[in-house]
Order: structure tokens, then C-alpha cells, then sequence
């Protein structure tokens, strides 16, 4: 064949376009012959797949069928012996996964193999058999199992008129699970079949395509290299339009191409751009508040400690934790704890200039530098924001709510060595502002390591002190039940502040978050043990039934002292643990679970019981019930505020109850202020309530002896 050299008009081109016919002939003729063979298999194949799947239905059928009237006699007899044997034989059938036998209750009395089936499903009633559940790996099949009718023998017994026909009693049901790890063995291979023969049928019309490809070399060919120059970047290559018929149409739809694709490369590279740029902000700042994220707070944090390093002007830090802002979360739910956290950012930005910096760290914590202004100057600025924040009011809906920061402020100099002290000391100015009352400033120089040290101790002296002068004084928070089922005697819970002279009081949970930061946590909890089992040793003597639940730390979980100390304390006094309930919070299981585990299990092997507080909060709260297994659990604030209000709210909670109903596990709602809530509790079948409405804490001694041993 002669190449291509003319235009459309040009003899050349004229003989050129016949010599392509042939083969397009051949590729009409091929390709729908091609095509409908490629469909044909693909309809037998998944024919195929549909047929295997029937079968393995038809022996589930076939089997509960088979296996119901001989498992009658068994369930009539009470033969369980006889009944695990036919559940065994039918395990040993090919593609049996398991096999079981429920009573009319729906309790398993025959079990074979790893059952996959839930309790609710055990639990159905059937008039025959059936499918019952279907998954990826396994499919159940069901049949009632009925008492056979007896007939009266004719030679024996005198006509009586026809009774009315009775269906027979339900005795039971059997279930067979089915394995689909054969069925999927068998269907992949068919899958394969057919593939291979659809990669066949493709591998021929490539050779067709490629066949085609070689007639239309040239005009291909130029359309390649336009391609290739494009490829290398120069977007305005251009395909010379010299052919006619399909060909010429390519390349003219190529040259419209090429000119779309150089137009929106340019405009893609102005949107690249514009994206990276969004993507670095995003970066650098906080979503939610649009402010500077703890990262870029930390890294303008370095660059101003190296500048006053290098002999630059002082500055300062704030570090702010937003007072009394939990309520507002869970009150109005955490729409509205958003919009309070964007508002609070405009506020503070009003009061700084343009020089210093104002980040969120995370949660309800914001971080300021203040360049080039430290001492009195920082203070008055700490000052005023922490006024407007006090005089802020937050409005959601009918609502109002007074928030308040309390600010740690920490001078950079050049004695400071890292970032990692100035964050320490404006943690810690932070949480004296809290701990002396919230909504003040309390200023904390940058400590090294040393200095540190020397705070820890006092932190340990102040609690060692606390723990022996008795000034860690222990409250009573009685546990009112709402329902008939409940624990004989008294249910209290235990908490307590720490008492110090001058001093304002220290609720528990400030204590414990400063005790956990130096690591004595776990001489609280003993402290905590050491009052419950006293008490609990006084009522036994006084022949009274009482129950405490005392709080834990998550570093108690894996301090063996712990373990051993309520071994001692409970040998000491010669009682069992029974009265003793130690609780800890759902989050601690989830980020110690093994310790949690192991805790849990040495517990109950002294008698004690287990309880789970802020239950129902997380996504793995349900799956605590059978790896920690406690006897109680503390429902979290967050299902009880909204109390009528909310129905998904009050549905999971209802899901919550029957659940641990079911497992023998009481329920505690806590936090009830008002009088109407412990009804709606009482209703929904919640075992215990605790608030100022049912019964105000006060101390643990004064209830004791009030409510314990007074009583007749």
C-alpha cells in the first residue's frame, strides 16, 4: 500500500481510503460475534453462581426438615445426651457449620459447632421451616419442632365422632448454620472459568484492533507524535488535518481537544494554587474558631523564645481554660458549645493587637503571645481578658449562661532554655487559677527540670499532709432505688475535698487531676478503700447491709499495691468484699483495657464487684459489658439532661437498660436535679438515681450514722 502524502482531494488519498475497507468489513463481521459470546458466558456464569447458591438452600431445607421430627423424642424425654449426638452427626455433614437445639423458651439445650446466631434469633417462633439469617460466610436455616398427634387404635377403642383438627405443639426448633466457604470456592471458580474465556474473547478482538491499527499506520501515527509533544508539554501542538472519513475526524476532534486541554491546564494550574494555599491555612489554623492551631502555636512559640534568646525584647504567654464551659456541652449539646467557642475567639481578638498571636490548643484552651510585653503590661492584658470573659454573656435559644476563664501567664526570658518549660508553667499557672476559685490570673515562671521536681513535691507533700491530718474530708452521695429488684441495705457512693486552712476547698475532681499528674492518684483510692471497707466492717458488726461505691483512678488499674492493699484491709476485719463496688470511668477501660481486664478479674476474686462510670457516652461501651463484666454501670450525663426531650436520647437509654437488665447489671443515673426525672427513670426501668433532688451529699461519717445505724 502507498503511503499517504495528498490532502482530502488528492488521488493518493482516493486509493488510500478503499484499501481500509477490507478489514473494517472483517471487525463488523467479528465484533458482535465477539460481544454476544462474551455475554453468553457471562449469563451461564452467573446462572451458574445463582444455581450453587440454590442448591446449598435446598440442603439447608432439607436438612432442618430432616433433623426436626427425629429431635422430637429428644426434647419430650429430656434425652440431651441423644440430642448433642444428632447435633454432632449433623455438624459432621459436609458444609455444616454448626447445629443446635432451643426449647420453647428459646434456650439452646443441644449446641454442635461455633454458633453465629443471635440470642433474639434463637428466640423466633416458627410454623416452618425456613431461612432465619443469611451473611457473607454462613446462612441459618430454622424448623419448628411439633408433638406428634396420637391416634386411637380402632380395635381397642369405641367410634367417637371426629375431632376438630388441632395443629400440633410447637416443642422446640433446630437451627443448622451452613458454611459458604465452599459455595464461595465453587462459585470462584466459575467466576474464573468465565473470565478466562471473557480474556480470550478480548484477546482476539485485540488482535482484530491491532490488525485494523496496521491499515491506518500513518494517520495514527501523527495523531502519536502530536500526542507525544503534548505529553512533553508543549500544550500547542497541533495535528495537520490531511485525512477524510473517520480518520480526519479524529484529528480535527484532536486539534479541538488539544485547544480545551491547553485552555483548562491553565485554568487548573490557577486552581492548584489556590488550593495549596487553602490547604497550607488549613494547616497552620483551626477549623472551627479559624485561629492558629496548637502546632503553629508551638512554632511561633519557638521562633519569639529564640529571638529573646538571641537578645530581643521580653514577652509574655496566656495560656486560657474557658470556666464553666462542660455545662453549656451538656445543656445545650455541642452545636451550641461551638458557637460559644467562635464567639469567645472574636471577644478575645477585640482586646489584642495585631502583633500578638491567639491560638486554640484544643477544646475549650487558647494560647496568646504577647510580643515585646511582658510584666505589669502582660498582667493588665491578662486582667482584661479575663474580665471580659467574665462580664460575656452566651445566649442559645432560652438559655443563658455565664462563662469566665481562668489564665496562667508565663514571662519568656532568657533563662528559659525550651518551649516544653513555658508550656509546664502555663499549664500549671492555669490550674491554679482554677484550683483558687476559676476566673483569675495566676502567673507561673518557666521552671526547668529541677525546679519542677521541687513542685512535684509539693504537690506530694500537700496531699501526704492532706491524707494524714484527715483534712481529705470523704461525702456521702446515697443511691436511691427506683425499682423492687434492688441490692438489700443501703447504696452509696463516695467523693471528697481536700480541706485546707486559708484555704478554698478542692473538689475531687481538681485533686485527682493533680494527683494523677505526679503519680498519687492511687493514695486517694487507698484512702477512698480504706474509709468504704471500715464502714463496711462497722455495719456488718452492727448486723446492717451497706453497699459503697467507691471511685477509682486509671493509675490504679495497673498498681498491684492497689490489689493488695484491699486484700489487706478486707482480711484486717475478716468481711468479704461483697459490699464493695469499685468503679472507674468507661474512657479509662478503653485506653487501658488490658489493665482494666486483669484489674477487674483479681477484684471479684476478693469478692468485690466492678462498676462503670460516663457509661453509654463512647461507641465501645457495649462490648465493656462482656470483657470487664461489671455489676454496675453509671450512665453517662449525656443520655439523662435531655430526659423526654430527646427520643434518640431516650431510646438508647431504653437499649441501655434492657441490655444490662438482661445480664443482671444495675443501672445508675446520676446528676438529677429535678424532681420529675427519677419517674421518667423509674419508667424507663433504670435501677438507681443520685442527685440533689432525691438526696444531697454531705459527709460520709454524719450519713453513716444517720441513715445506717439509727435506723431500725
Amino acid at each position: 500500500m502507498k503511503p499517504l502524502s495528498g490532502g482530502p482531494c488528492s488521488p493518493i488519498g482516493r486509493h488510500d481510503e478503499p484499501a481500509q475497507s477490507p478489514p473494517s468489513s472483517v471487525a463488523a463481521a467479528l465484533l458482535p460475534s465477539t460481544l454476544i459470546a462474551i455475554a453468553l458466558v457471562v449469563y451461564f456464569t452467573v446462572s451458574g453462581i445463582r444455581t450453587l447458591e440454590g442448591e446449598l438452600r435446598a440442603k439447608g431445607m432439607a436438612t432442618v426438615r430432616y433433623l426436626a421430627p427425629i429431635s422430637e423424642y429428644g426434647i419430650i424425654a429430656g434425652q440431651i445426651e441423644t440430642l448433642h449426638a444428632l447435633a454432632q452427626a449433623t455438624v459432621q455433614e459436609s458444609g455444616v457449620k454448626a447445629a443446635l437445639v432451643v426449647n420453647q423458651k428459646g434456650r439452646a439445650i443441644a449446641v454442635s459447632g461455633r454458633v453465629s446466631l443471635a440470642s433474639e434469633t434463637l428466640r423466633l417462633s416458627l410454623d416452618k421451616p425456613t431461612m432465619v439469617a443469611e451473611t457473607e460466610r454462613w446462612m441459618a436455616f430454622a424448623a419448628p419442632v411439633r408433638r406428634s398427634l396420637n391416634e386411637t387404635d380402632s380395635l381397642f377403642e369405641p367410634a367417637t365422632p371426629l375431632k376438630q383438627a388441632q395443629a400440633p405443639e410447637v416443642i422446640g426448633h433446630v437451627f443448622v448454620e451452613f458454611d459458604k466457604s465452599e459455595l464461595a470456592s465453587r462459585q470462584r471458580e466459575l467466576l474464573v472459568r468465565g473470565l478466562l474465556i471473557v480474556l480470550l474473547g478480548l484477546f482476539l478482538l485485540a488482535i482484530l484492533a491491532i490488525a485494523m491499527a496496521d491499515n491506518m499506520a500513518k494517520p495514527v501515527m501523527r495523531l502519536v507524535h502530536a500526542v507525544r509533544e503534548m505529553s512533553s508539554g508543549r500544550l500547542d501542538s497541533r495535528v495537520p488535518a490531511l485525512s477524510s472519513g473517520e480518520i480526519g475526524v479524529l484529528e480535527q476532534g484532536f486539534n479541538e481537544m488539544a485547544q480545551h486541554i491547553e485552555e483548562a491546564h491553565y485554568s487548573m494550574q490557577a486552581r492548584i494554587e489556590e488550593a495549596t494555599a487553602q490547604l497550607a491555612f488549613q494547616a497552620r489554623h483551626d477549623a472551627l474558631t479559624g485561629l492558629l492551631n496548637r502546632r503553629e502555636f508551638e512554632h511561633r512559640l519557638e521562633k519569639m523564645l529564640t529571638s529573646v534568646q538571641a537578645g530581643g525584647d521580653e514577652c509574655s504567654v496566656l495560656f486560657i481554660d474557658l470556666d464553666r464551659f462542660k455545662p453549656v456541652n451538656d445543656t445545650c449539646g455541642h452545636l451550641a458549645g461551638d458557637e460559644l467557642l467562635r464567639q469567645i475567639s472574636l471577644l478575645f481578638q477585640g482586646r489584642l493587637r495585631e502583633d500578638d498571636t491567639l491560638a486554640r490548643l484544643g477544646g475549650d484552651e487558647f494560647g496568646v503571645i504577647l510580643a515585646n510585653c511582658s510584666g505589669a503590661r502582660a498582667r493588665q492584658v491578662a486582667e482584661d481578658i479575663c474580665g471580659l470573659a467574665a462580664a460575656y454573656r452566651f445566649i442559645w435559644q432560652d438559655k443563658v449562661f455565664a462563662i469566665g476563664a481562668s489564665i496562667g501567664l508565663t514571662p519568656i526570658n532568657r533563662r528559659v532554655r525550651n518551649i516544653t518549660e513555658i508550656l509546664a508553667a502555663g499549664d500549671t499557672a492555669c490550674y491554679r487559677a482554677k484550683e483558687s476559685g476559676r476566673n483569675q490570673v495566676c502567673e507561673q515562671e518557666a521552671l526547668n527540670t529541677q525546679e519542677r521536681r521541687q513542685e512535684t513535691n509539693g504537690w506530694a507533700t500537700r496531699i501526704a499532709s492532706a491524707l494524714a491530718e484527715n483534712r481529705l474530708q470523704i461525702e456521702a452521695m446515697p443511691l436511691i432505688a427506683l425499682q423492687k429488684d434492688r441490692l438489700d441495705g443501703h447504696f452509696v457512693e463516695l467523693t471528697a475535698r481536700l480541706n485546707e486552712p486559708g484555704q478554698t476547698p478542692v473538689a475531687l475532681s481538681a485533686l485527682m487531676d493533680a494527683a494523677e499528674r505526679y503519680d498519687l492518684a492511687p493514695s486517694i483510692d487507698q484512702y477512698f478503700i480504706e474509709t468504704a471497707v471500715n464502714a463496711l466492717a462497722s455495719a456488718q458488726r452492727r448486723t446492717k447491709k451497706l453497699h459503697c461505691l467507691v471511685p477509682l483512678s486509671g493509675a490504679s488499674l495497673g498498681c498491684r499495691e492497689v490489689i493488695d492493699a484491699i486484700a489487706h484491709k478486707l482480711s484486717s476485719h475478716n468481711i468479704s468484699g461483697n459490699g464493695l463496688y469499685l468503679i472507674f470511668s468507661e474512657d479509662v477501660s478503653t485506653h487501658q483495657t488490658s489493665q482494666a481486664i486483669e484489674f477487674s478479674r483479681q477484684a471479684r476474686a476478693l469478692g468485690c464487684h466492678i462498676g462503670l462510670n460516663d457509661f453509654g457516652g463512647g461507641l465501645s461501651s457495649f462490648s465493656h459489658l462482656r470483657s470487664i463484666a461489671p455489676s454496675c454501670v453509671k450512665l453517662s450525663r449525656s443520655l439523662t439532661r435531655d430526659l423526654g426531650g430527646n427520643r434518640a436520647s431516650t431510646a438508647l437509654l431504653r437499649a441501655i437498660q434492657e441490655i444490662t437488665a438482661d445480664q443482671d447489671i444495675y443501672s445508675i443515673a446520676d446528676g438529677i436535679e429535678q424532681n420529675g426525672a427519677a419517674e421518667q427513670l423509674r419508667s424507663l426501668g433504670i435501677s438507681y438515681a443520685q442527685g440533689n433532688a432525691l438526696a444531697p451529699s454531705e459527709p460520709f461519717e454524719v450519713w453513716l450514722e444517720g441513715a445506717v445505724f439509727r435506723t431500725s
